[in-house]
């Protein structure tokens, strides 16, 4: 059974007469994406919030944590990402993201219900699943909306989701216990029987379901546009895939590789750090994320709005490498801050490096967005981006919050072993990045010169 398309585009001939939506609708949509993204990063990282009290009540090990926090999510993710931006380059994208948004938040609704190690693991690998959609769909429908020279910033801007829903899942991180207990008070026959940490879980699933309602009753779908703006044969629109990556393999891969090795540095970050400073500082479980909130979310929004202009500010001056400079910036600064992180003597020091790597947290991610949409044709955009997150999910997602975990449990086992499992993690990602990111600089140039002969 076919999935079937969307109404037939103009004409490519009739594209350049055809004006761009009114930039008030347009940055609404970007508005709501950016809710849709933030509220699936809450149910993706609040679980790293609760280790503490998860491990004690389902008796778990740092090992079976970060197979809960990484691979369960990551596996449904991996596996669904093709297939979603398959069904993004051939059908609607509004609903592809609701849904999504949907699937995530109720997958969180259950992990509440969870009471061993597989029940938590399966609600993780629906997540997982309903997250496949988010980038995507998000990124097609934004490169639709948007000009090519007005893109990246839009980009920016969507990529504050991701440090909106850190930060959000932070704050409410630090009150979650008190405010748990507060709901379970006015509800004792409802929640009464559940443990706090699963209390948490429930009230951070409902904005999701919200948005999503929003996105259903206010958001349409807009005219695609670009030189195969119109949909083929499924085989057909696959070969066609796959004869763009063989084309554009270098650069592609160096994009692609540098941002997950920053993508797997992140992943280790939000789902480890909280229990970094608990364990290296002896600081009290509920106010590392109140701390680290203040620092993410202002700086987080700083960066996405900073990184979108960077990249236009290279683009003004014929910088074509530009996206690969500003992922090898992050990679760097991984490398010497994040590493550096570890290390201090003080938590007060800790912090401050804390806050050098989150003024860049959003770089690579609105670089790699900008990247693959400008040097790939419009019915392979979502295909293009779901490559990037199946690999994302494979390597980077699965590889970070699991490798802190083996490495604290089998390599650096000293009370304080969370310190140099992370550094490593952050030194190794970040190296990683710069060397592939500089052997296939002059590839993506030479793909974005390309691209000009069908890009609108």
């Amino acid at each position: 059974m076919s999935i079937p398309a969307a109404p037939d585009p103009i004409a490519p001939s009739a594209l350049a007469a055809v004006p761009w939506p009114r930039p008030g609708q347009s940055w609404y949509v970007v508005a709501l994406l950016v809710m849709a993204y933030a509220f699936g990063v809450v149910d993706r990282i609040i679980l790293s919030l609760l280790v503490q009290p998860v491990k004690a009540d389902l008796g778990l090990s740092d090992t079976e944590m970060g197979l809960v926090l990484g691979p369960a999510f990551a596996l449904l993710y991996t596996l669904l990402g093709l297939p979603a931006g398959m069904l993004v380059d051939r059908w609607r994208r509004v609903p592809v993201v609701w849904a999504g948004l949907l699937l995530t938040s109720v997958a969180t609704l259950g992990a509440g219900f969870a009471g061993a190690f597989w029940t938590l693991a399966l609600a993780r690998l629906a997540a997982g699943a309903g997250q496949a959609t988010t980038w995507p769909a998000c990124t097609s429908l934004i490169a639709d909306y948007f000009p090519a020279e007005q893109r990246a910033r839009a980009y920016g801007i969507f990529a504050m989701g991701g440090s909106i829903g850190i930060g959000i899942a932070y704050l409410l991180g630090g009150f979650a216990m008190d405010l748990a207990a507060g709901v379970q008070s006015a509800l004792p026959q409802v929640l009464g029987g559940l443990r706090e940490w699963q209390t948490v879980l429930l009230i951070v699933s409902a904005p999701g379901i919200l948005v999503a309602l929003l996105m259903i009753a206010t958001v349409r779908e807009p005219l695609r546009r670009g030189g195969d703006a119109k949909p083929q044969a499924l085989l057909v629109s696959i070969g066609k895939f796959f004869a763009e990556v063989r084309i554009n393999s270098k650069a592609l891969a160096a994009v692609m590789l540098g941002a997950i090795a920053n993508v797997m540095v992140i992943n280790a970050q939000l789902s480890w750090l909280p229990t970094f400073f608990e364990r290296t500082y002896g600081m009290p479980a509920a106010t590392v994320p109140k701390i680290l909130a203040l620092v993410g979310v202002p700086c987080g929004l700083l960066s996405a709005v900073t990184a979108g202009w960077v990249l236009s500010w290279l683009a003004k001056r014929g910088r074509d490498d530009g996206p690969i400079l500003v992922i090898m910036l992050q990679a760097f600064v991984w490398l010497t801050f994040g590493t550096l992180k570890c290390f201090m003597p003080t938590p007060e020091l800790a912090f401050a490096m804390h806050v050098a790597t989150s003024l860049f947290a959003t770089w690579a991610l609105t670089a790699t967005f900008t990247a693959l949409n400008q040097i790939t044709p419009n019915r392979l955009r979502g295909q293009m981006v779901a490559l990037y997150a199946l690999l994302t999910g494979f390597v980077a997602v699965s590889i970070g919050a699991v490798l802190v975990g083996l490495l604290s449990d089998y390599v650096f086992t000293g009370p304080r072993g969370i310190a140099p499992s992370l550094a490593t993690a952050c030194a190794a990602g970040g190296l990683l990045g710069m060397l592939v990111l500089w052997w296939g600089r002059r590839a993506f140039m030479t793909a974005v010169v390309r691209s000009r002969t069908w890009e609108n």
